[in-house]
């Protein structure tokens, strides 16, 4: 009983540092997860706008187009 009272506050850090240690795993698990997550929309959402600019690019492309035959017919 004597050493466990000489003890007592060495243990409880111990314990304290252990409990603490599950917690700071358990977060950086969570962080992890979430970092993962947001890796995956944001190459989503880089796919997407590759894409929006692909169909500007052909529709702009095909405009350009249109108007060198119109000022063609216009000059003829």
């Amino acid at each position: 009983m004597e050493l466990i009272k000489e003890w007592w506050g060495a243990i409880m850090a111990v314990s304290g540092l252990g409990v603490w240690m599950i917690r700071l795993e358990s977060s950086t698990k969570i962080a992890m997860r979430v970092i993962a997550r947001l890796e995956r929309q944001m190459e989503s959402d880089r796919k997407a706008a590759q894409s929006a600019r692909q169909e500007t690019n052909d529709m702009l492309r095909e405009m350009r187009g249109d108007i060198k035959r119109l000022l063609e017919r216009n000059r003829s």
